[in-house]
Parts: structure tokens; C-alpha cells; sequence
């Protein structure tokens, strides 16, 4: 059985995982990182939070072409729904008996990380480059990053930083040094050897992968998960970070949207449902998926005033005995005296079902 590529076996397990519930454009727009309460509901009921907006740049095209190729090999084969597949005999032998290679990545978190990575990288990167030609007294370079906002800021936390040259230098190495140091020594240097600095520019993602003789795509994907494996510290121990923790200020993960969050506020003030749709000009349908939101990413947000403990406990316990997200097989096995509405609040409360990725 040959090893596929990482993409491949990713794509490969979120069709076991999804088991001919989602479309294939479901699973394109999971990688992709789409925003919406749809693909972020699924990431959660599916839990496949991991993989979100891992593959920005995935196109149709290349999704279709590892589509036909993982069906021409014969891992899996078209369901009866349109645009969705399951895993055949040989597909699943490769899922159970294969080391699948995303699993060494341990601290991979897209739903999380996914919008934060993108500012962070961008922020640090221009920040390192700014400072060793501050250091070397280069005050003209070229910058890695031309983005206003990303050059606004670094200029920002220089000037506001009140002390001297040496002082801001070793402010940022003493961090950095830190991070580099949880990191493993492999890590820390395809970390490093993407940084640009005074006199001499970082490697690409390419570049590293031939000297390295690895395939861009694990390269990046190691790099994804060195980049996690960084916010994570930098978020959960920030007071150890001083300096470095400012470089995710202001950022949020993509638990949930923005708009969700203001129908939260509102919700909190003992606005209905119905309320909040007429204050702010959105169909009740919405402000549903804004809900199922507020439970996802809110383990105490209450959801007594849509469904009662009885109605949850006969959702919950049909869903486990069909072992199925498909809301319309619930909903008629329970004789359509729920709502879709109200399966999809006990999915977002029950969380996980399948266990550890």
C-alpha cells in the first residue's frame, strides 16, 4: 500500500470522518478556512477543528484531481448523495493501518490559529528584520512585508517602547530565545531560516524543502505547526512572554464571528431571539447559526430558552443511537416533534463523539 501525500491522507480522513454527510465542497471549504457558521458548526460536529483554513490556497481544480485520484486508486467511491464519497475497503484499511503523517503534528489548531497565524508571521517577521538592522545601524533596507498595517505597527511598538536601542533588542531576543528554546532543535531552525535580517533574506518554503529533500507540503505544514506550536505559548503562558505576547494582542481565533459575538452582547441584555433579529435586520435563520455559535465556543452559554432538558436528552440519545450528524434523519426518527434548530443546540452541546483525532 504506497504512502500518500499529506494532503491526500488529510483529505482522505475527512471523508471517514464526515462518512457521506458533507459534500466535497464541504470538506474544500473546511481547508480552505471559509467563514461561515456552516463550516465552523461542522469543523465542531465533526470535530475536524484541527484542519481549518490549514490549506488557504487549495483550488477546485486541485481538490477535484485528489478526488479522482483517490477514487481511480480504489480508497473511495461516490455515495448516493451528489458530490459526496465514502471510504471503501482499501481506504479504510490505509485510515486504520497507515501512520498518517498530519498526526506527528501535534499542536496544529486551524480553527484557532488559522486567522492569527497569518498577522503574527507578519508582524514578527518585519519586527525581527526591523530590529537586526537597528542593531547593525541600517536604517534602510528593504522590508519583507509591504502591507501599511503590518509596517504602522512594528514602527509603533519601536517608538512606543520608551528605553534604549540595547534595551528593546534585548527585550525581543530574551523572548525569542525563550520560544526558540521550547521548541525542538529541527523546529527552531526551519523557524529560523525563514527570517530575514540585516544583509541577508530568509529562505522560501521551496528552498528549504530541496535542501532539506522534503516536499514543500510537509515543510509547510511543519512550519504551520511550529507556528502553533509558538501562539500557543505566547497565549497560555504571556506573562513569561513579555514582549513577544504583544504580537498577538488584538487578534482573535475563529471560534466564532464577529457577528456572532454582538449577537451574544445582545442576547446577554435578555433580548430574544426574535428581538435581536429586528434590532438588527437579519433573519431569524441567522441569528440561529449565531446561537449555535455562542454554544460552541461558550461551554456555560444557556440554552434553556430553546430546548428543555427532555427534548436535549432525545436529541442526544438519537443521535448517538443512529451515529449520525444528519439532522434530517433525526429529525424524522423522532417523528418531527424537534426542530433543526434545536438538534443542532444539542450538537454544539454535546460536542465530540469520535473521540481524539
Amino acid at each position: 500500500m504506497s504512502k500518500r501525500s499529506i494532503l491526500e491522507e488529510i483529505i482522505l480522513f475527512l471523508i471517514h470522518r464526515y462518512n457521506g454527510e458533507r459534500t466535497v465542497q464541504g470538506i474544500l471549504y473546511l481547508l480552505k478556512g471559509k467563514q461561515s457558521a456552516q463550516i465552523i458548526q461542522d469543523s465542531h460536529f465533526y470535530n475536524v477543528t484541527s484542519f481549518f483554513g490549514l490549506f488557504p490556497f487549495l483550488t477546485q481544480q486541485t481538490m477535484q484531481n485528489i478526488i479522482n485520484g483517490l477514487e481511480n486508486i480504489g480508497y473511495i467511491k461516490a455515495s448516493e448523495h451528489k458530490n459526496t464519497y465514502l471510504l471503501n475497503k482499501n481506504g479504510l484499511a490505509y485510515i486504520e493501518n497507515q501512520n498518517l503523517q498530519f498526526k506527528e503534528f501535534i499542536f496544529i489548531n486551524g480553527l484557532r490559529f488559522s486567522s492569527i497565524q497569518k498577522i503574527f508571521w507578519k508582524r514578527f517577521s518585519l519586527f525581527f528584520q526591523t530590529i537586526s538592522n537597528l542593531n547593525m545601524n541600517q536604517k534602510y533596507f528593504r522590508a519583507v512585508n509591504q502591507d501599511y498595517d503590518i509596517q504602522e505597527w512594528v514602527k509603533n511598538v519601536i517608538l512606543n517602547f520608551g528605553g534604549k536601542k540595547t534595551e528593546l533588542v534585548n527585550c525581543f531576543y530574551e523572548d525569542l530565545h525563550k520560544v526558540l528554546m521550547n521548541l525542538s532543535d529541527d523546529d527552531a531552525l526551519l523557524f529560523v531560516k525563514r527570517l530575514s535580517g540585516a544583509n541577508a533574506y530568509g529562505m522560501t518554503l521551496e528552498q528549504i524543502a530541496s535542501e532539506n529533500n522534503e516536499s514543500v507540503e510537509t515543510i509547510y505544514i511543519k512550519s504551520i505547526n511550529i507556528l502553533h506550536q509558538i501562539l500557543t505559548n505566547l497565549i497560555e503562558n504571556k506573562l513569561d512572554y513579555p514582549f513577544l505576547s504583544k504580537f498577538v494582542q488584538g487578534e482573535k481565533s475563529t471560534n466564532i464571528t464577529n457577528t456572532s459575538i454582538e449577537t451574544k452582547r445582545l442576547f446577554a441584555e435578555g433580548k430574544t431571539i426574535q428581538e435581536i433579529a429586528s434590532i438588527r435586520n437579519l433573519k431569524l435563520s441567522t441569528i440561529e447559526d449565531h446561537i449555535v455559535e455562542c454554544v460552541l465556543s461558550d461551554e456555560l452559554f444557556p440554552i434553556e430558552q430553546f430546548i428543555t432538558p427532555i427534548q436535549y436528552s432525545l436529541i442526544k440519545n438519537k443521535i448517538i443511537e443512529l451515529n449520525t450528524r444528519k439532522m434530517k434523519m433525526v429529525k424524522e426518527d423522532l417523528l418531527n416533534e424537534v426542530s433543526y434548530f434545536q438538534i443542532r443546540i444539542t450538537l454544539a452541546r454535546m460536542g465530540d463523539l469520535h473521540g481524539p483525532k
